[in-house]
């Protein structure tokens, strides 16, 4: 593949699912090279675990740097997620399936059910990361690699959900992903990148080995039971299924960093 591609690839991807300024690229180019999204995770990690260390060592307290990761999370991701689990929270509040589950998923309005779960997200977002300010900003390696696999887990997450996912009917976004998704060549790609950023650095470290192995198989399993629900509830998974995992899958995780 010449490095060009790859680099048009990655590009394309980082300007789809970040807000990190490297320019408008290709849709098609970001769903082809889908298999890169882990070190989409490592940037959206490192950045932000980098931010609450930062606003700690200019002396602002514990609580309101928690306070304020909600925000730093939106302002990185654009809220591409969230709208997807806001929109797919609403479908499970409506506990209907089919064309109507459909109906409800595409619908632009927010439902009672979205308000109430976007709260518990930034309730258990705030509570988890001042529990992981207390317990490990003593070692800021700790830190670090704690809030960094939260995040590469949680955009792995999207692409067994892709993976494991119905393709589309419709034209839709996450049709592409979820197509490339499945593609032997990209998985091996995938589970090769993935396996480097998320598990080689503990391994030659001797730390959190464990930590890292229970978090993923617990996502493993979170990832699967959305998107069988997805693929009974809806008949497909797509881009607001992906975000609806992503965000599912961090919350677990930001909670299963904080006490193991």
């Amino acid at each position: 593949m010449p490095l060009k591609e790859l680099f048009k690839g990655f590009k394309s991807l980082l300007s789809l699912l970040t807000t990190i300024p490297v320019g408008e690229e290709s849709i098609e180019y970001a769903t082809k090279h889908f298999y890169l999204i882990p070190v989409i995770g490592l940037i959206e990690g490192s950045i932000v675990s980098l931010s609450l260390y930062l606003l700690y060592t200019v002396g602002l307290n514990i609580i309101v740097i928690s306070a304020m990761y909600p925000l730093i999370h939106l302002l990185i991701t654009g809220g591409i997620h969230l709208d997807g689990y806001a929109d797919y929270s609403d479908v499970l509040g409506s506990h209907r399936c089919c064309e109507e589950a459909v109906k409800i998923l595409k619908d632009s309005r927010r439902g009672t059910f979205a308000i109430i779960s976007i709260a518990l997200n930034i309730l258990i977002s705030f509570t988890s990361i001042h529990l992981l300010l207390q317990s490990y900003l003593h070692s800021i390696e700790e830190f670090l690699l704690r809030i960094i696999a939260v995040y590469v887990i949680s955009v792995e997450a999207m692409y067994i959900t892709a993976f494991f996912g119905k393709i589309e009917p419709y034209n839709g976004l996450g049709k592409g992903f979820v197509l490339n998704a499945k593609l032997p060549i990209n998985i091996y790609r995938n589970i090769l990148l993935f396996l480097a950023i998320y598990l080689v650095p503990s391994i030659i470290s001797y730390k959190n080995i464990l930590t890292l192995i229970t978090i993923l198989v617990f996502s493993l399993f979170i990832s699967i039971v959305i998107t069988i629900d997805a693929n009974k509830r809806l008949g497909f998974v797509n881009g607001d299924v992906m975000g609806f995992t992503y965000e599912v899958v961090k919350l677990i995780t930001m909670v299963l960093a904080t006490c193991i």
